[in-house]
């Protein structure tokens, strides 16, 4: 097996960034978890400016921000946003972008792991991709899968149609609040599919909406053998799949934990398989990675695989002579993810030895295990951490709390006392970037006391906590009264500084060609070590904007529209501003104004 190689991948957000003069029209994603830094990077991505750390400056921050402010949603279950320990203030302002699935965790999940996006193309045309996977929109390091398509509306040799991805893309619209989810499906139901080299696309497996199946049976086709791979297991799903394809010719790869609890339960749900194999567990926590994209170019040192492997790629194939049939996306080998409980997608692709090879590679890294070894294994007992997420389901199911605003005042009003599973637990709560606070015993209201506009958002951080341990989290909710329209402004403002001020508008008035410097968009330009690091940069003068003008009329325009806005915003949200600095941006502001007097005569 040494001369086989895993499947082709790629960095997922590369794979997103627009072509040359490509701009994105619309990007719907859907997953079942996130974490802020992975929002940045992803709309970092979608305007071409993530670096190959998946960072960027605080200018491309501000430019995909303002470029992608209503054409971008990502979809996901109610709580599960990742609060890091370091919250950069200016994340806030990532809740426009962000909308949450209601279902109660204790009986169905939002699960589907989708990137659907379109690009506007020169010429007037435009084009479509779309990935289905088993990757949340974290940074985790666990091994994942998933399969880009390339759609346009030319047909083409290798092209089809793919049934059922217009009431994909429908429900996606509909769930991110969007009034044009009709108009979107008959698009993309007009849309021819390319799937990667060396694989055919077969069908589309769509189970978002409330009790609709996933069709789970074996293809009509002779079927040799089958494998199994999933991070999460169920007795039912095991039972059936158990007796798919010939005695001696399945095999299932799992994690660890997974397989101990099905070798340990009576039923036997095992004993169908002849090959069972391990991975470790995957990751709770969002850390940084790449994912594999089949059919794309190979890793690259940087995206070297964490050790130990842990498993969090969902797959079933089923094998016909030199061919296999496959599906893959989100759905885990469980009855709740098959049978219609959970939100989920799959789609199914045939190929030959591009699939296989890879295949074989992942067999390769996991270690063989005995259900004897398994069966002795003693399964975990029931962890503090258990009970923790036991409370966390039970909250969340039983509370649609508002934040309530009196102008720089703010309240959680949760309409009754918030619910927990066990006694010993305690509720806190704060906003996005305040303090947690401890939920008042019998209330249902919470003071947050005042946050100033630019740190306002729609996020707040809860956090359960027992005896041995918490649990953290942040969630969008509803604010009533809405934010003032104002706050990207002095959020973006406040955050940038006038070094970056500077950069932007240089960089909008070359037409965004000219590369920007400053630190990192998550950098806390607010302290004094950051604040006086970029003195000495180069300001904007009369004769830069004049020459702007001569070679690209329309770029000062642009410029013009965001210059008034934000030295407003500088200059009253800027708490991190000198007085030299003040008195600069006045000056600059003078300058403009000359510029714009003079263009217009």
């Amino acid at each position: 097996m040494s001369d086989r190689q895993a499947w082709p991948g790629q960095p997922y957000l590369d794979e997103l960034r627009p072509g040359r003069l490509e701009t994105v029209r619309l990007a719907l994603f859907a997953t079942y978890s996130v974490d802020l830094s992975a929002v940045a990077a992803t709309l970092l991505a979608l305007i071409g400016r993530n670096n190959e750390t998946g960072s960027g400056t605080a200018v491309d921050f501000a430019q995909a921000i303002d470029t992608l402010r209503d054409r971008v949603r990502i979809i996901i279950q109610r709580g599960r946003i990742a609060r890091p320990v370091a919250l950069p203030r200016i994340a806030g302002i990532l809740d426009q972008f962000i909308a949450e699935q209601d279902h109660d965790e204790r009986e169905r999940s939002w699960h589907p792991k989708i990137a659907l996006v379109a690009y506007d193309c020169p010429r007037g045309e435009f084009r479509w991709k779309l990935w289905i996977g088993s990757r949340n929109l974290t940074r985790s390091q666990d091994l994942d899968v998933g399969v880009l398509l390339d759609g346009t509306e030319k047909r083409a040799k290798g092209r089809v149609r793919l049934a059922g991805v217009g009431a994909l893309g429908a429900t996606l619209a509909r769930a991110a609040s969007r009034t044009d989810a009709d108009r979107l499906a008959e698009q993309l139901e007009a849309i021819w599919w390319q799937a990667p080299e060396g694989f055919q696309l077969r069908s589309l497996l769509n189970g978002l909406d409330e009790d609709i199946p996933l069709h789970a049976q074996p293809p009509a086709s002779t079927i040799d053998g089958i494998t199994v791979i999933s991070p999460f297991l169920s007795p039912g799903f095991l039972k059936t799949a158990g007796k798919w394809g010939p005695d001696g010719s399945r095999t299932l790869i799992s994690s660890m934990p997974a397989l101990v609890d099905m070798a340990n339960r009576s039923s036997k749900p095992l004993k169908g398989f002849s090959k069972i194999l391990a991975y470790a567990a995957p990751d709770v926590l969002p850390d940084e990675s790449a994912i594999a994209l089949l059919g794309n170019e190979a890793v690259t040192e940087d995206d070297a695989e964490p050790s130990p492997l842990a498993l969090h790629a969902k797959l079933v194939c089923f094998h016909s002579g030199d061919r296999a049939i496959f599906r893959i996306g989100s759905a885990n080998a469980t009855e709740r993810a098959w049978a219609g409980r959970n939100s989920e997608v799959m789609v199914e692709l045939e190929a030959g030895d591009a699939f296989t090879s890879g295949l074989v590679f992942l067999v390769g890294k996991a270690t063989p295990v005995s259900i004897e070894d398994l069966a002795a294994t003693a399964p975990p007992n029931a962890s503090e951490a258990d009970a923790l997420e036991e409370s966390r389901k039970m909250l969340m199911a039983s509370w649609n709390p508002t934040l309530r605003r009196d102008g720089e005042r703010f309240s959680i009003d949760a309409g009754a006392t918030p619910l927990l599973a066990y006694q010993d637990h305690q509720l806190h709560a704060g906003s996005a970037n305040g303090d947690l606070l401890p939920w008042p015993s019998g209330a249902s209201q919470l003071d947050l006391g005042a946050v100033p506009l630019s740190h306002q958002s729609a996020f707040i951080q809860v956090q359960i906590k027992g005896l041995d341990g918490a649990v953290r989290w942040m969630q969008r909710v509803v604010i009533d009264p809405p934010l003032d329209e104002q706050r990207d402004l002095a959020a973006l403002a406040s955050h940038m500084g006038l070094r970056a001020f500077h950069d932007w508008m240089r960089a909008m008035l070359s037409g965004d060609t000219l590369p920007v410097g400053g630190g990192d968009w998550d950098e806390d330009t607010r302290s004094p070590g950051k604040r006086h690091k970029g003195q000495g940069y180069d300001r904007l003068t009369l004769e830069d904007i004049l020459i702007a003008w001569a070679r690209d009329r329309k770029a000062f325009g642009r410029a013009d529209r965001h210059f008034a806005p934000y030295v407003d915003a500088l200059l009253a949200h800027g708490d991190n501003l000198s007085d030299a600095e003040k008195a600069d941006l006045n000056e600059l502001a003078q300058i403009w104004a000359i510029a714009r007097n003079r263009l217009a005569s």
